[in-house]
């Protein structure tokens, strides 16, 4: 078992620079990889103030749903956009707790993908599996 995390990433105010650009949501692609069914759980943070430099972080999870991914299958998870979990110019962080050992073939690949129903992408909100960084339990 394993617990990876994004880096934070910020979510423009626009895909494209215009009105109609604005973000929608994130997708957390997984796929598994191994030969066996793997579960992980998947947890999503905003960083909820203004403060430049808050005296203690203020990072609250709007997300978390556990999966259970059928060997050499795959599962998306969508995270829309509103008041109640991300909007334009806010910091988020992705955290997988699980079977992430994809390296050695062994587990899930994850990679991160926000954007519009349009298919136009935000660059900043795009991270490859081996763009994340392993954390201590």
């Amino acid at each position: 078992m394993a617990r990876i995390t994004s880096g934070p990433f910020v979510v423009p105010r626009s895909v494209d620079g215009t009105n109609n650009g604005v973000v929608e949501f994130l997708l957390i692609g997984m796929d598994n990889v191994a030969n066996r069914r793997v579960a992980a759980t998947v947890i999503v943070y905003v960083c909820d103030t203004s403060d430049l430099y808050p005296a203690t972080p203020q990072e609250v999870e709007i997300f978390r749903q556990r999966v259970v991914i059928p060997a050499r299958d795959g599962a998306v998870l969508r995270v829309n956009a509103g008041p109640n979990t991300f909007t334009a110019n806010t910091m988020l962080r992705v955290v997988v707790d699980g079977n992430t050992e994809a390296d050695e073939a062994n587990g899930i690949v994850v990679a991160l993908w926000g954007g519009k129903a349009d298919g136009r992408a935000a660059t900043s909100m795009i991270f490859k599996h081996e763009e994340f960084i392993e954390i201590e339990s």
